[in-house]
């Protein structure tokens, strides 16, 4: 522990943390106002998937000119950068009309994209090796906060003062944010890679990269998949309970929360067990196999249930299907070629993004082609095991040394 306390980690790490709590923030909080907000723009709220898929789209490909990006404003500015977009993105939202929505939720993925490799740079470079999936793990909690706050924070400012008020909540503290970060500017923005060229070839090399190495690759396409699961439980998750289940808002955006909160413990318990006691790659199969599990009980709900068992049901959710990302980037470090951490980031984030992008989607065109939920959930279980199924059969032997300072962009 003391060679992590007198590590730039102490700085790094809340830094990080800060951002990305309020990015992912601003992403949650878009499905927890569908229900009231997409009528008000004359959108029915099954196709609040849309809003998520325009969200991930566009950062599917900003996160790929992260190294360019850092290059040349370094961790702290970049970060500072993101969380303009989403001022941006949160006003033009607000403004109530589809289309404007929608290019909302699109400068919402441009300050999305870079946020996740640009906090594996500097976690590599700050970290000790030892410490990393803890920190990670750590780190990514600020997405289950996020969520968590906006299932809280929302649906509150919404009854009082309208859905637009409840959005704005989330400019207010990217204002913030972006003021208090500012003194950690001058130490983590001192070293930063070397400045790189943007060109199509730099863009497609972290893809590539994912592509080339087989361990590499299963790790993709697990992230694909747990991410497109994750994000779309989340997109639909109040929208179900309040038109299928006849939940109140105020009680699906506690279930909300309860599914955000729960991944805040448990990055933390399987961050400090990986790599001591199990390795990453078991906890991810065990975790697809609880994933599993979750959505079939989900794909079972009836309005018959009691709320408590519902609270439990999407507890064992938000242990699963919220608590994978840390380790997901903490393996991918740890199996990078030399010096290429936050390339292989970049590239695996692509996969899971396409996943958060494309998986909403299908899931809100299956159910409006079918009218059945637990359908959708069905096929949310069958791909969680097939998740668990690749990682068991494809193991995960290191490819390449740590990455060191200098080149880890």
């Amino acid at each position: 522990m003391r060679d992590l306390l007198r590590s730039d980690a102490v700085i790094s790490l809340p830094t990080m943390f800060a951002g990305q709590l309020v990015i992912t923030m601003a992403a949650f909080t878009l499905p927890v106002a569908a229900p009231v907000a997409l009528p008000d723009m004359g959108v029915p709220t099954v196709f609040v998937g849309f809003f998520t898929t325009a969200v991930y789209l566009v950062a599917m490909g900003a996160g790929l000119f992260t190294g360019q990006i850092l290059s040349r404003l370094g961790t702290v500015r970049t970060m500072q950068v993101l969380l303009c977009a989403v001022i941006a993105g949160v006003v033009l939202f607000d403004l109530g009309w589809a289309a404007t929505g929608v290019l909302g939720a699109m400068t919402i993925g441009i300050g999305s994209g870079p946020m996740n490799p640009s906090g594996s740079y500097i976690l590599a470079r700050t970290t000790p090796l030892r410490w990393r999936p803890f920190v990670f793990s750590v780190k990514q909690c600020a997405t289950p906060s996020g969520g968590m706050l906006a299932g809280m924070i929302v649906p509150a400012v919404l009854v009082q003062h309208g859905w637009q008020a409840a959005v704005g909540t989330v400019g207010l503290g990217a204002v913030l944010v972006i003021l208090a970060i500012q003194p950690a500017r001058r130490r983590l923005d001192a070293d930063r890679p070397a400045r790189r060229r943007v060109s199509l070839v730099s863009v497609v090399e972290p893809i590539k990269l994912m592509l080339r190495q087989p361990q590499l690759r299963a790790i993709a396409v697990m992230g694909f998949i747990f991410a497109g699961c994750q994000i779309t439980l989340a997109s639909y998750l109040v929208v179900y309970m309040i038109e299928r289940l006849g939940l109140a808002i105020a009680s699906a955006g506690a279930l909300f929360a309860i599914f955000s909160f729960c991944g805040i413990p448990v990055r933390i318990f399987w961050g400090a067990l990986a790599e001591r006691v199990l390795s990453s790659r078991a906890i991810l199969i065990l975790t697809g196999f609880l994933m599993a599990a979750g959505f079939a009980l989900t794909a079972s709900f009836t309005r018959d249930w009691p709320g408590w068992a519902f609270a439990l049901v999407i507890a064992l959710l938000g242990l699963s299907a919220n608590g994978w990302v840390g380790l997901f980037f903490a393996e991918i470090v740890r199996l990078a070629p030399e010096d290429m951490a936050g390339d292989a980031s970049g590239g695996g984030q692509f996969f899971a993004y396409g996943g958060i992008m494309s998986m909403p989607l299908l899931f809100g065109a299956l159910v409006a082609a079918t009218g059945s939920y637990a359908l959708g959930f069905a096929v949310l279980t069958a791909m969680s095991l097939a998740a668990a199924a690749l990682l068991f059969t494809s193991g995960g032997k290191r490819t390449g040394r740590p990455p060191t300072a200098s080149r880890a962009a």
